[in-house]
């Protein structure tokens, strides 16, 4: 929906924040605000076929009209993969073996790695597909903000097992996602997403 909540583009996807990302990057005026259904994980084509068409037909019914994203010819929806720019692959903070492999304990190793890479972001899932809205919040913060950052993927138990806890133990925080800017621990998402907006994140970085 666009700023007057005028909806300009009905889809279906399974992977929704990366989506919605690529939406506010693509056509970010027309993409103010974000109406979702999530159905059940298991739900096949003709029942996402179904729901999409019953969208259409209730705004078609309110507007009189096809949403003009959704019209013949118009490509200006059509998610674009940026081929130059391809995503960064997350932080793994073991080779897959287990602790057992690692040569020092981990919160040693979270240390070094909060300490060696200037903004690192711990949260569920990957930064084309959070696992969780405050995840994608924070993710999505840096993105616009265009501030360059790894991710540590807690959920990962195959590369990252114990991180999701030991984290919390360091910073002495107790939820994820988590964002540490030059070794320092800066808070969760509702405080990243507050200095985001105050121009205090920016600074922070670039100091």
């Amino acid at each position: 929906l666009d700023e007057s909540q005028t909806v300009r583009y009905i889809g279906i996807t399974r992977k929704v924040a990366s989506c919605i990302e690529l939406h506010r990057r693509d056509v970010s005026a027309l993409t103010k605000f974000i109406k979702f259904h999530i159905t059940a994980p298991d739900a096949s084509k003709e029942e996402l076929q179904g729901l999409w068409k019953a969208w259409m037909q209730d705004a078609i019914e309110l507007t009189g009209g096809i949403p003009d994203g959704n019209m013949k010819g118009n490509t200006m929806w059509s998610l674009k993969k940026q081929a130059s720019k391809p995503s960064k692959p997350e932080l793994r903070i073991t080779s897959g073996k287990g602790l057992s492999d690692l040569s020092v304990p981990l919160d040693q190793v979270l240390k070094g790695v909060v300490e060696s890479n200037k903004v690192v972001a711990f949260i569920k899932g990957t930064r084309v597909e959070p696992a969780c809205g405050f995840s994608y919040q924070i993710v999505s913060e840096l993105t616009t903000l265009g501030i360059d950052f790894e991710v540590v993927n807690v959920l990962d138990e195959t590369y990252n097992p114990g991180v999701r806890d030991a984290i919390k133990e360091m910073s002495e925080w107790p939820t994820i996602p988590q964002l540490y800017v030059k070794g320092e621990f800066v808070g969760g998402c509702d405080i990243v997403s507050e200095m985001a907006e105050n121009g205090q994140l920016k600074e922070l970085v670039e100091d």
